[in-house]
Order: structure tokens, then sequence, then C-alpha cells
């Protein structure tokens, strides 16, 4: 009687302590997907900044910020999510949204290029097309890369169990 009770006790105790770390493994989840969610909302100022008729300069930090936020996320997101497909398409939303068209917008505050200077009279593409889309990889670049070494370096080291 005595092995069973002992038994029963430590059965209890090893289920008492398996029920906390899944609890605090979901509190920390959460946490994670409420990080992103916020993250993905910063992304979103800039369009809210620029309906609401708000100075150039001003824009532009806000757009500094969103970008900023996009590396983020980029370094984020495949650690977060388990699904890969869930993976790539929220950051290929978010690098179209983000990367292509807040990019593009900070390039031109860099740059002062336009896309009636991208073509001569004759339709050829001109040196300050070549300028633009070199100084957007340049801005779009490390959120990329950043994206590309987590997907892959979960797929093959991490395996993370706990991310949904």
């Amino acid at each position: 009687m005595g092995f069973t009770a002992q038994r029963t006790s430590f059965s209890i105790e090893t289920h008492i302590k398996s029920d906390a770390s899944k609890t605090l493994a979901m509190n920390i989840l959460n946490i994670q997907k409420l990080s992103l969610y916020v993250l993905i909302c910063v992304m979103f100022i800039p369009f809210v900044a620029s309906s609401l008729g708000l100075g150039e300069s001003l824009i532009y930090e806000v757009e500094i910020v969103a970008l900023v936020s996009w590396y983020i996320a980029s370094l984020v997101i495949p650690l977060i999510l388990k699904e890969l497909d869930t993976v790539l398409i929220l950051w290929y939303i978010m690098f179209v949204v983000v990367g292509v068209a807040i990019g593009s917008d900070m390039v031109f505050h860099i740059t002062q290029i336009t896309p009636a200077r991208w073509y001569d009279t004759l339709g050829n593409l001109r040196p300050p097309f070549y300028s633009f889309v070199e100084t957007w990889v340049l801005l779009v670049a490390p959120g990329c890369v950043l994206f590309l070494i987590m997907v892959f370096g979960r797929r093959v080291y991490w395996k993370s169990e706990e991310a949904t």
C-alpha cells in the first residue's frame, strides 16, 4: 500500500507540474501572438497618417517606424506561427503592403525620383529607374533576409513545437 500511495502522490505532482508548464507555455504563446498583432498594427499607421493629411516629414518618420516593425515581424513570424503556409502568406501580404508600398514611398522621399523620370521619350528605362530600384532593394533586403534565415533555420534546426 505504501508503494501505491507514493506512486499516486508522484503522478499527481507530475500532473500538476505538467499542467503548470502547459499553462505557462500557452501564456507565452498568447503574449507572442499579441506582440505580433501590435507589430502588424504599427505597420499600417502610415496609411492612416497619409489619409489624415499629416505633413510629409511626419509621414516619412512614421514610415520608418513601419519599416522597422516589418523587419522585427520578419524575424518573429516564423518563430511564433507553426504552419509554414500561414507564415508565408502572412509575410507575403506584409511584404506587399509594407515592403513594396511603404518602401517605394520612402525611396521617393530619399531620392526624389518619380515614375515620370523613369522613362525617356522613346519608352526606354533611364538611369534614375535603376537608382530607384537599387535604393528600394537596399531598404527591403534586410527584412527579406531575416525572414528567410528564420524560416529555414526553424525548418532545419529549431522545429518549435510550442508554436501554433
